[in-house]
């Protein structure tokens, strides 16, 4: 039995952070525990096309194409993103709840996007 739906499902979640950071960018910065500051209006900006743009966008050509290239490079960002924050809460002395479940979440997508093209 098949399991690349798994690898669509991740693709559809990376898809509705995207659009969320998109449409509801202070509940996005919420989300990732991060502020946006009133006094610097590109704040917010960078929130709708970081968090929102780039995942959005990746995401979706990922799930319309069906590129299985495309879904081990998604994959990639977000196993990298748990490496560098794994490195960050050492260096950092940011070892946190928020920074282990966001390590975990972001292994967890990486996992399901490039495994089930890998393992197939």
């Amino acid at each position: 039995m098949s399991v690349v739906w798994l690898a669509y499902a991740a693709g559809l979640a990376g898809l509705g952070l995207g659009l969320f950071a998109i449409v509801s960018p202070h509940g996005a910065a919420r989300l990732v525990v991060i502020r946006i500051d009133p006094d610097l209006p590109h704040s917010i900006s960078e929130v709708r096309a970081t968090y929102g743009g780039v995942f959005a966008g990746g995401h979706a050509f990922a799930l319309v194409s069906g590129n299985e290239a495309a879904f081990i490079t998604l994959a990639c960002g977000w196993a990298l993103t748990a490496v560098v924050r794994a490195g960050s809460m050492m260096m950092d002395r940011a070892a946190n709840s928020a920074n282990y479940g966001g390590t975990a979440f972001e292994f967890a997508m990486a996992a399901l996007l490039a495994g089930p093209f890998l393992l197939a």
